[in-house]
């Protein structure tokens, strides 16, 4: 029997798998890519008579290719907390599903393994922005010790954000592989020479970001131009994380140029009510996310207004 793991490349899906294969020790062959890259069963078509687990990656994203991956005599067990579609796919299939906005996917890996890694569930959590459930995971940790796990979280956070791997400052598989080296948070913050080329480019990428321009301002929420550079498209989601988390009554639209005739969107709804985000952005067609946060990965110039005023019609109710 072969074991395969597919996972997001953002800091919720390298630690979920992480905690799961502390737990549950398996050689297995892994799979990711940027954070966008949600579609990853379409690697796992050709795979026979194995087992397969999945971790923080929609499996509504992967309906042309469940079916096929089941009829090849796999077992998938998946664990996600994004809107699933149709779940009874059969005995061989397994799911652990919570889409509501204050849920993630290492907190679902944390219930199932009985918190046994909890440092980590705290850092997956903070790197995907849910600082409240970060603090209450808090087995008594003191405000240093949090301060780095939320550091570990943000930093891995941070790395996922790209149109293509060579955005990336180290491929996700590249940082799961060195990662998973370590039981221990804090000797991997101290430790690791890849925790800390990633942490230094975001403290880097993170000046970068002061010439962004404000496109859209009221008391509803903001849409913010950032600069067209590498280090924009590597910032943006812990840009957007950060804005709502300094201003929780705004929802928020981040846009980083992709060409020359589209921009990318990272849409965040504001903290005090985390709904909205996912419909705004299926309405338009390579939209898709949470209530909470969602994007847009391709969004013409021409759209520009027509989505601004879609940003005030769905956060002004």
């Amino acid at each position: 029997m072969k074991y395969y793991d597919f996972f997001n490349g953002d800091a919720d899906g390298i630690i979920s798998l992480h905690q799961y294969r502390l737990q549950f020790p398996q050689k297995s062959e892994v799979f990711t890519g940027v954070k966008r890259d949600v579609k990853l069963l379409r690697h796992a078509v050709e795979i026979k008579n194995s087992t397969l687990s999945v971790f923080d990656i929609s499996l509504l994203s992967n309906k042309d290719y469940i079916n096929d991956v089941l009829d090849n005599n796999n077992r998938v067990t998946w664990f996600d907390h994004h809107e699933p579609g149709e779940t009874d796919l059969g005995d061989n299939f397994s799911i652990k599903v919570d889409a509501d906005p204050n849920c993630c996917t290492n907190i679902l890996v944390d219930k199932y393994i009985d918190g046994l890694h909890r440092p980590w569930t705290i850092c997956g959590a903070y790197g995907d922005n849910l600082h409240e459930q970060a603090e209450k995971l808090n087995p008594n940790f003191n405000e240093t010790i949090m301060s780095e796990l939320k550091e570990i979280g943000e930093t891995l956070n941070y790395n996922g954000y790209g149109n293509e791997l060579s955005d990336l400052t180290v491929d996700p598989k590249e940082v799961y592989l060195d990662l998973h080296q370590y039981v221990s948070p804090f000797q991997y913050r101290k430790k690791s020479e890849i925790y800390n080329k990633i942490h230094l480019q975001m403290i880097s990428d993170k000046a970068e970001l002061s010439s962004s321009e404000i496109l859209h301002d009221t008391n509803i929420g903001k849409v913010i131009l950032l600069p067209d550079t590498k280090a924009s498209i590597r910032y943006s989601g812990i840009y957007s994380n950060q804005q709502t988390t300094d201003n929780p009554n705004k929802a928020f639209a981040i846009l980083t140029l992709i060409d020359q005739e589209n921009y990318r969107v990272s849409i965040r709804s504001p903290k005090t009510n985390p709904l909205g985000a996912s419909k705004l952005a299926l309405q338009f067609p390579t939209g898709g996310g949470r209530e909470k946060a969602a994007g847009i990965n391709e969004l013409p110039k021409s759209e520009l207004n027509n989505f601004i005023e879609k940003f005030e019609d769905i956060y002004k109710k």
